[in-house]
C-alpha cells in the first residue's frame, strides 16, 4: 500500500482523547495540521459531524450539505463499498490506510478512531489525499522496461537495414557486427566479414593510415577520423569509400570498440573526373556570369555547378556533384525543371521559362535559360542551365500593377459615387434606446451596382497604396450630413490621422457642416494608435476641442492598452469582440472586461461592448456596468436609409 500521506499518518498516530461532543473541534485541528487534505469526522452511528478540507473542495463536494447525514446516504454506492469496511474498523478501535479510486482519480485514505477520556470510541476521522499523479508515474515506470526492450529491437533493425554501410570492430580490427549495406558495398557476405579483419580487405596502400589511427585512438589522442580510402571487393575491383570511424569508450573511459560508417563514392569520383574534363567548355560561362549555372547529364545528374548555384540552394561546396536533381529539388519544382531539361534534349535548342522555387524566406522566381552541350560527335551530352533570380523584379512589377489597378478602382468608385455607408446601431444599456450608430463603408461593384463589396476587399489595398485618405474624406463628408440629425461614429485610418493636411481638412469640414459637434464621434483602432500615438493625440485633442468625441476601438488587444489612456482624451472605449463573444462562459474574458471597466471608470470614460450576439451576453454586460452595446443581436449593419429613413422635410433641405 503506497502512502504519500505522512502528515495524515502523523495526525492519526496521536490517538486523540476527546471530551464528549468534541468531534468537530478535533476535525478542525486536523484540517489546520494537514491543509491540503480532505477530512471527514463521523460519530459512532456513522453520521457526519464535520466534512471539510482542500481535497473535498477540489472534488466539488457541498460539505455543509452532507453534515448531519449518515455517511452511507451521502456517498455514491460504489464509493461507500470501497470505504465502509475501513470506517467500521475505525469505530472498532482499529486504524486503516487504504486506496480509493473514484472518477479517474486515485486517493489514499487514513481512517482512525477518536476516543473519549474513558477510552471508549466516540467516532472516527478519515484523512484523504490525491495520489493520482503518483499512480500515473508508477504505471509509466512499470511500462518502461517493455518500452526499452522495444527500443533495443528497433535500434538493431535500424542498424541492419540502414542505407549506409555500418560496422562495429574491436581494437584488433576484427568485425563484431556489419549491416547489409556494408556487405553490398564490399561484395562480401556477413559471414565472410565476421571471420576476418578489416585490414584483410583494405587496399594495401591504405593499411598504414588505418593502423596509425588505431594506435592514436588507443592512446587517447583521437576518437574519430574521416577520409577517403580504398577497399578491395570480393571480385577484385577497387571500391572508393568515404569512411568515418568513431571510438566508443566503456564506462571507465577506456577505448572498447569502433563504429565505422561507409559511403560508396566510386561513382562520384568518376563524376569528378568528368567534371575536370568538361570545365574547359564551361569555363567561359562560369567566368562571365554572376547567375547560378549548372550542367546536368542526360539522366539529370549534376556534373558542374558554380558557387552562385550552391548559394541559391545553400549547399556545401561540391556536395551536389554526381547527385540527381531529385535529391535537391522539391517535387513541385522538379517536374517543371525536368520538363525544360527534357525539352532541350528533344529539340536541341534553347528553352527559356520562369520557375517558382519555394524557400524558407518565401517563394523565389527564377528566369531559367537552358541550352544543349554537345560532344565531339555532335550529340547532346549534357544540358546547361542559367538561373536568374527575378523575384524582386516580379514583385516590383506586381506592386506597380496592383497600385495602378487599385488607384483606378478607388478613384473611380469615389468619382462615380459608388461608395455607400451602412450603419450599425449602438444602444444605451441603461435605457435600451439607440444612442448612436457606427458608420461602415461599402463599395458598389463597377459592373453590377446591386453587388456590395465588403471593406475587407478594398480597404487594406487602399491603406497599402496610401489611397485610404480618399475613402476617409468621402466617409467624413457623408457622415457629417447624417450627423445633422443623428449621432454617428466615424472610423478613420491611422494614415488619415497622421496626415496634417487631411486632418486640417476634416476639422474644416466639421466646422462648416452645420452638424452639432456633439453628434460626431471619431473612432480609431488601438493598433493605429500604437503606430501613430503622437498623431492620434493631436487629432483627438483638435477635434475634441471643437466639441466632437473620440472612441478607441478594439480596446484590450494591444500590449500597451492602458498606457494610451493617459495620453489620449478618450470618451469611449470599445471593448474588443474577442472578450465579449464568449463572455458568459469564459472566466478569463470576464476578468479582462472587469479590468477594462475599472480603468474606464477611474478615467471617467464610457464603455461600448462590441460583438454582442445573444440575449444572455446583453443582460450580463449590463449588470456589470458596461454603458453601451453593439452587435448582431442588437442590429446588423444596414443601409443608412433603412436605419434613418429620409423624411420629406429633410429631403427638401438636403
Amino acid at each position: 500500500m503506497a502512502s504519500g500521506c505522512s502528515e495524515d499518518n502523523e495526525v492519526a498516530r496521536r490517538e486523540p482523547v476527546l471530551a464528549a461532543l468534541d468531534l468537530r473541534s478535533y476535525g478542525r485541528a486536523v484540517i489546520a495540521a494537514v491543509p491540503g487534505a480532505g477530512v471527514v469526522v463521523v460519530d459512532r452511528d456513522l453520521r457526519v459531524e464535520l466534512a471539510d478540507g482542500a481535497e473535498l473542495r477540489r472534488q466539488g463536494l457541498d460539505t455543509a450539505a452532507i453534515e448531519g447525514h449518515l455517511l452511507s446516504d451521502v456517498l455514491a454506492p460504489a464509493l461507500w463499498v470501497q470505504m465502509r469496511a475501513a470506517y467500521e474498523a475505525a469505530l472498532r478501535g482499529e486504524t486503516r490506510t487504504f486506496d480509493v479510486a473514484w472518477e479517474a482519480m486515485s486517493y489514499v485514505v487514513h481512517a482512525s478512531p477518536l476516543r473519549t477520556a474513558d477510552g471508549s470510541v466516540a467516532g472516527a476521522v478519515a484523512v484523504s489525499r490525491s495520489v493520482t499523479e503518483q499512480r500515473r508515474l508508477e504505471a509509466e515506470v512499470s511500462a518502461h522496461g517493455a518500452s526499452a526492450r522495444d527500443a533495443e529491437r528497433l535500434l538493431a533493425t535500424a542498424f541492419d537495414r540502414a542505407p549506409i554501410g555500418m560496422s562495429v570492430v574491436d581494437l584488433d580490427g576484427r568485425w563484431l557486427r556489419v549491416n547489409d549495406a556494408y556487405c553490398r558495398i564490399l561484395g562480401y557476405t556477413r559471414e565472410d566479414l565476421l571471420d576476418t579483419t578489416f585490414r584483410a580487405v583494405t587496399h594495401p596502400d591504405d593499411v598504414d593510415l588505418d593502423e596509425e589511427w588505431t594506435r592514436r585512438a588507443a592512446g587517447g589522442e583521437s576518437d574519430s577520423f574521416e577520409r577517403e580510402k580504398r577497399y578491395v571487393a570480393r571480385d577484385g575491383s577497387v571500391i572508393w569509400v568515404l569512411a568515418r570511424s568513431e571510438i566508443i569508450r566503456d564506462d571507465d573511459g577506456r577505448p572498447a570498440y569502433a563504429l565505422s560508417l561507409l559511403q560508396d563514392i566510386t561513382r562520384s569520383r568518376g563524376a569528378d573526373l568528368a567534371l575536370r574534363s568538361s570545365e574547359r567548355r564551361l569555363r567561359s560561362i562560369l567566368d562571365n556570369t554572376p547567375q547560378a549555372v549548372s550542367v546536368q547529364s542526360r539522366d539529370h545528374r549534376y556534373e558542374i555547378v558554380n558557387r552562385a548555384f550552391e548559394r541559391r540552394f545553400a549547399l556545401e561546396p561540391g556536395w551536389i556533384v554526381g547527385r540527381r536533381d531529385d535529391e535537391l529539388l522539391p517535387p513541385s519544382v522538379l517536374a517543371v525543371d525536368r520538363e525544360s531539361h527534357d525539352s532541350v534534349l528533344r529539340r536541341g535548342a534553347l528553352v527559356e521559362q520562369e520557375e517558382v522555387v519555394p524557400g524558407d524566406g518565401g517563394d523565389r522566381v527564377f528566369l531559367t535559360t537552358k541550352f544543349p552541350l554537345r560532344d565531339e560527335s555532335g550529340e547532346i551530352s549534357a544540358v546547361c542551365g542559367i538561373y536568374q533570380d527575378i523575384t524582386d523584379r516580379k514583385r516590383h512589377e506586381q506592386e506597380l500593377e496592383d497600385r495602378v489597378r487599385w488607384t483606378d478602382t478607388i478613384h473611380d468608385a469615389v468619382a462615380q459615387d459608388r461608395l455607400v455607408l451602412h450603419a450599425q446601431p449602438i444602444i444605451d444599456l441603461a435605457t435600451g434606446a439607440v444612442a448612436q450608430a457606427e458608420l461602415l463603408v461599402r463599395m458598389r461593384d463597377r459592373h453590377d451596382p446591386s453587388v456590395l463589396i465588403a471593406p475587407g476587399a478594398f480597404v487594406p489595398a487602399a491603406e497599402r497604396f496610401a489611397l485610404v485618405g480618399l475613402i476617409d474624406r468621402w466617409v467624413v463628408g457623408r457622415a457629417l450630413e447624417l450627423a445633422r440629425d443623428h449621432r454617428v461614429e466615424i472610423n478613420l485610418s491611422g494614415q488619415t490621422i497622421s496626415d496634417p493636411e487631411l486632418v486640417s481638412e476634416i476639422e474644416r469640414m466639421v466646422a462648416v457642416s452645420g452638424a452639432p459637434p456633439e453628434n460626431v464621434v471619431f473612432e480609431i483602432t488601438e493598433t493605429a494608435v500604437a503606430e501613430n500615438l503622437a498623431s492620434a493625440r493631436r487629432f483627438a485633442e483638435g477635434l475634441r476641442g471643437m466639441g466632437c468625441s473620440f472612441a478607441l476601438d478594439d480596446f484590450g488587444v494591444g500590449f500597451g492598452t492602458f498606457t494610451y489612456l493617459k495620453h489620449l482624451p478618450v470618451d469611449y472605449l470599445k471593448i474588443d469582440i474577442q472578450f465579449v463573444r464568449d463572455f458568459v462562459n469564459s472566466e478569463a474574458d470576464r476578468q479582462v472586461v472587469h479590468a477594462i471597466l475599472g480603468v474606464a471608470q477611474d478615467f471617467g470614460i464610457k464603455t461600448i461592448a462590441e460583438g454582442v450576439e445573444d440575449q444572455a451576453t446583453l443582460e450580463l454586460i449590463g449588470l456589470i456596468g458596461v454603458d453601451y452595446a453593439q452587435g448582431y443581436w442588437i442590429g446588423r449593419p444596414a443601409p443608412v436609409e433603412d436605419v434613418w429613413p429620409i423624411t420629406p422635410d429633410r429631403a427638401r433641405t438636403a
